[in-house]
């Protein structure tokens, strides 16, 4: 397969297959161009518009590559795109917590912050949540504990061969995209938040073509990456091997509307304390914010029927202690 070919349909603004994004995300990931070949593909792409086929052929060779664990058949993951820019609190790294308490088994895909001021990992360790890479800890974790995080940095070895060029560049590139479908406990199911609507489809028909189970990929109206209380939410949800596309109105389950001032985060260690200050009953539209995505998560993981089940379960689990003692003997 000629390299050159395949770069000259990118700058052409021609969308490559499946196969030839297997081929050049094979040589990106093994260090085969030089950066500025890789600043002018990456850009390429970008400017051309990624297409389904191109993100799952990158996605592929990133899980063929990473460090994996393995992990039970109904693990689930939330891990989002990032990227929204609305700086709020750890949402779904909270609401992951909050599922795994109520039964959830969740191995969640992060990283430190890019586009926010606290990223999953820096909230789990303000939290005491000791970050590992050691495999059998984390499948143990997992397996007792119902919850893992899966450092990214630890188990995407490769992508050292691209982080010079992404912190150069400072724009979204398709890397951004992979983060969230490259789980490297291959959980079959997702919570996932994008931070453009036009991803919606796209990344739910990936995951079909990846093997997932179930999904929920969301995109709030007001800009969130994940399911919002300040608006409606725009869902497109793989079930039973369909996809469909509705919109989530929180008032349709007895949710009111809250402000994005409401959910406004800071640096790790604040963050860490609105959700430990939240378990201890404050901060309520916080919680609620964290009941409908912790719930969704328990939908998606056949705890809840529905999501309405799942909402209540997210709830119970905050108000009678269930989370509070949950994460004293995570973080033990």
């Amino acid at each position: 397969m000629n390299i050159k070919n395949i770069k000259n349909k990118i700058f052409n603004h021609i969308n490559i297959s499946k196969e030839e994004s297997l081929h050049l995300f094979e040589k990106i990931m093994n260090g085969d161009f030089s950066d500025i070949e890789l600043s002018a593909i990456l850009i390429g792409l970008r400017m051309k518009g990624e297409s389904k086929d191109e993100i799952i052929g990158a996605a592929q060779i990133m899980r063929q590559k990473s460090l994996k664990i393995k992990s039970p058949d109904n693990t689930i993951d939330t891990c989002g795109t990032g990227g929204d820019m609305r700086n709020t609190l750890n949402i779904s790294t909270s609401a992951s917590i909050v599922a795994a308490s109520a039964g959830a088994i969740i191995a969640k895909h992060g990283n430190r912050s890019v586009s926010s001021k606290s990223g999953s990992a820096d909230m789990l360790e303000e939290l005491g949540y000791k970050i590992s890479n050691d495999v059998k800890h984390l499948e143990k974790s997992l397996n007792e504990n119902n919850f893992c995080f899966l450092f990214a940095q630890n188990h995407h070895s490769a992508m050292k061969n691209v982080i010079n060029v992404r912190k150069n560049l400072a724009t979204k590139t398709i890397f951004n995209l992979l983060g969230p479908l490259t789980n490297p406990a291959n959980a079959k199911n997702q919570l996932l938040g994008v931070f453009d609507k036009k991803w919606l489809k796209i990344h739910c028909e990936s995951l079909k073509e990846l093997g997932s189970n179930r999904a929920m990929i969301v995109h709030g109206m007001d800009g969130l990456d994940e399911i919002t209380l300040t608006n409606n939410t725009l869902v497109c949800e793989l079930k039973n091997n369909k996809i469909a596309e509705y919109i989530f109105n929180p008032n349709d389950y007895g949710y009111e509307y809250i402000n994005i001032e409401d959910i406004v985060g800071g640096e790790p260690k604040y963050n860490a304390e609105c959700f430990l200050n939240m378990l201890d009953g404050k901060y309520k539209k916080f919680q609620k914010i964290i009941e409908i995505n912790a719930g969704a998560a328990l939908y998606l993981s056949n705890i809840a029927k529905d999501l309405k089940e799942g909402f209540e379960i997210a709830k119970k689990a905050i108000d009678q202690g269930v989370t509070k003692k949950y994460l004293n003997r995570l973080i033990k």
